[in-house]
């Protein structure tokens, strides 16, 4: 048992304390685990020390040295943590390498662990497959997850899974054999659309198992229409049932259930269970109706011109009941008054329809402690610029009740720059000497007040009183973006270009503030060159700026930029925009630019500004012709049916607008 364990050279391959015999240990009081244990399962402790940290999918090194011991220790009869044992192969199934930044380069290329560990999962495929006859349920849900996986290994498990679901074909309900039908639907649906057809026509089947076989059809054919709307019910009866075996079934992808992860993937028939759910009447099914509600519009750009008008629709219903029956209906979940109208408020550009609507929300007085419902109307209000949110926001930053710890800053500051005089007093009440309280918050605003631009310059005094020199380069980005008439800080900003950190940042302010570049493109090369790459995110866009002015920091430029060691690590975009700005030459800079973009999800928000892959199309629009390969990729994020982000309408339409805008561009500058 566990043969061989203590050679593995633990140690050096992941994060556990203990020494060398940690990880033994714990493989063996997992193996030792008499039946009907109930103590904390020693595969939390195993898994502590195999990822970066608790939230993070990067795998270090041990994991395919992990999985022998791992396939080994789930073949033991009633063995107790079989089932997490199972989970965290599924989580390491479904990571990425850990990549060390520090690695010395002498040693070679780092290893793929996460490829070599799905790679000694699959040469174990029929243990794995063995374990869907466990009488455990949760074992089999845990294995058939594992199996989808593995496409790799699906000539093996794909035979093995259609058994198991077509033995659990009965009406009791079997949560193994509904993960087994979700497992043959992730890994080959299109090959197996008739099969899905006869599970889903099987009357004695168990309901859940049906609407897995719908939506296994729906993965058959994802751009297809659904043809039937009893098959549609089916699935919104199963999503709505509190006590279906979907609601235990733990599952990848995005989705509250399994089949609505399945149905992200099938645009029309995910909206069409979404209008089922949304036009039952009262309050039973309200919850899943708005989830798969905001599932759709949050992954489907077409979804909430069909759907927004039906969850305004219940709003006054829902606000008219008293509270006690809207009560969660379980622990963690909100008032679905508060979910339709954070749905609405998060929707993008579409809210402004149903702006009265949010505005109906705020009731009473905004000094004292708000509704539930306030905060979502305030941001909803806040996004679209609407002027009916001004007391509340600015109640916020001036309250004893922690309101503005609710609110995210940044994204609402923006848009509020057309009533920047209303709040004006608020803000310089947050921002100023007396209110020594804010804590990120308050860096938030100054980086989200960088926007108004020079509309900002009435805060300044308030800014500079509070913030000491220490600490006044948190500031600098504002002044900056605010100009000449922030010029009463021009002592203080003079006063730091001697400073060894961010004297670079000061001069580039001064510059700002005065018209005058001075040393601002020296000192900011001298930096790069100092702390190299790695500074390119903040130098990089202050280099930009200068133009051609900023000629001297051309030769440092391309050394990170070409570093073909490091230069992976390095904010290339930011290098890119720059070295384009300052020589207006495109050579090499679109493809990099272009790697950019064509991830999915694109990233929502950057650090202190907007994120590198934003950066990266307006920069192939700035380029025009130059960047005409891009147009496919630029294409698909203007005009594609899907969202580009995760979960984030308003940054999917900020990348949707700024690619139309390159498009625009690019073809402009093209010949006829």
């Amino acid at each position: 048992m566990l043969e061989g364990v203590d050679e593995v050279p633990w140690v050096g391959l992941g994060y556990w304390s203990g020494g060398q015999d940690v990880v033994p240990d714990l493989l063996r009081e997992i193996a030792a685990a008499p039946s009907g244990t109930r103590v904390e399962s020693p595969v939390w402790r195993l898994r502590h020390g195999l990822f970066k940290d608790i939230e993070s999918r990067e795998v270090f090194g041990a994991a395919p040295y992990l999985v022998p011991y791992l396939v080994e220790v789930t073949r033991i009869a009633r063995q107790p943590h079989r089932g997490l044992v199972v989970d965290l192969m599924v989580d390491i199934a479904d990571a990425q390498p850990h990549r060390d930044s520090f690695r010395d380069p002498a040693a070679g290329p780092e290893p793929d662990h996460a490829t070599l560990a799905r790679a000694a999962m699959v040469g174990r495929v029929d243990a794995l497959v063995r374990l869907l006859h466990d009488v455990s349920p949760k074992v089999v849900m845990a294995v058939a997850r594992l199996l989808a996986c593995l496409p790799e290994a699906a000539p093996r498990s794909l035979p093995a899974l259609r058994a198991r679901a077509e033995k659990g074909a009965r009406p009791a309900g079997d949560a193994g054999a509904v993960a087994c039908v979700l497992a043959v639907a992730w890994l080959a649906a299109a090959e197996h659309a008739e099969w899905f057809a006869v599970l889903l026509d099987t009357a004695a089947a168990h309901r859940d198992l049906r609407a897995t076989a719908a939506a296994g059809l729906a993965l058959a054919d994802p751009i297809a229409e659904p043809d039937r709307d009893a098959v549609i019910r089916l699935i919104a009866d199963a999503q709505a049932d509190p006590d279906s075996a979907l609601q235990r079934i733990r599952w990848h992808g995005d989705g509250v259930t399994p089949i609505s992860s399945a149905l992200l993937r099938a645009e029309h028939w995910q909206r069409a269970v979404a209008r089922d759910l949304l036009i039952r009447p009262g309050q039973q099914e309200i919850d899943q109706a708005l989830q798969s509600a905001q599932e759709a519009i949050r992954h489907w750009r077409a979804a909430s011109a069909e759907l927004l008008p039906m969850v305004a629709d219940r709003v006054p219903d829902l606000a008219s009941a008293a509270p006690s029956s809207r009560r969660r209906r379980r622990l963690g979940q909100q008032d679905p008054l508060v979910n339709a109208v954070g749905l609405i408020a998060d929707s993008g550009q579409a809210a402004a329809a149903y702006a009265d609507l949010l505005a109906a929300m705020l009731t009473g007085d905004p000094t004292e402690p708000w509704p539930d419902v306030a905060v979502p109307a305030v941001e909803g209000l806040a996004r679209l610029g609407d002027r009916r949110c001004v007391p509340w926001f600015a109640a916020a930053f001036l309250d004893e009740y922690g309101h503005v710890k609710h609110l995210n800053v940044r994204q609402l500051i923006p848009a509020m720059v057309v009533h920047a005089d209303a709040l004006m007093p608020a803000l310089r009440t947050f921002l100023g000497p007396s209110q020594r309280s804010g804590g990120m918050t308050f860096g938030d605003c100054l980086d989200a007040l960088v926007s108004w631009g020079a509309a900002a310059a009435p805060l300044v005094p308030a800014i500079a009183a509070r913030v000491s020199p220490m600490y006044l380069s948190v500031a600098l980005p504002l002044f900056g973006a605010i100009g000449p008439t922030a010029a009463d800080v021009e002592p203080q900003v003079r006063a730091m270009l001697d400073d060894e950190q961010d004297g670079h940042e000061a001069a580039w302010a001064l510059w700002r503030l005065t018209g005058e570049p001075g040393q601002a493109p020296t000192l900011l090369a001298g930096h790069l060159a100092r702390y190299g790459g790695h500074a390119a995110c903040d130098a990089a866009p202050m280099l930009e700026q200068f133009g051609p002015a900023a000629a001297i920091a051309v030769p440092v430029l391309r050394e990170h930029f070409h570093d073909a060691e490091h230069g992976h690590l390095y904010d290339r975009v930011a290098i890119a925009r720059a070295l384009w700005a300052i020589t207006g030459d495109s050579e090499g800079l679109v493809t990099p630019l272009l790697e950019a973009i064509t991830a999915r999800p694109l990233p929502v928000w950057g650090f202190r500004r907007p994120t590198s892959e934003l950066l990266a199309v307006e920069a192939l629009g700035m380029m025009g012709p130059a960047a005409a390969e891009a147009v496919p990729a630029l294409e698909s994020i203007a005009y594609g049916r899907a969202r580009v982000t995760d979960r984030d309408a308003w940054a999917d339409e900020r990348y949707q607008h700024a690619a139309q805008r390159a498009l625009a561009s690019i073809k402009e500058a093209l010949p006829s």
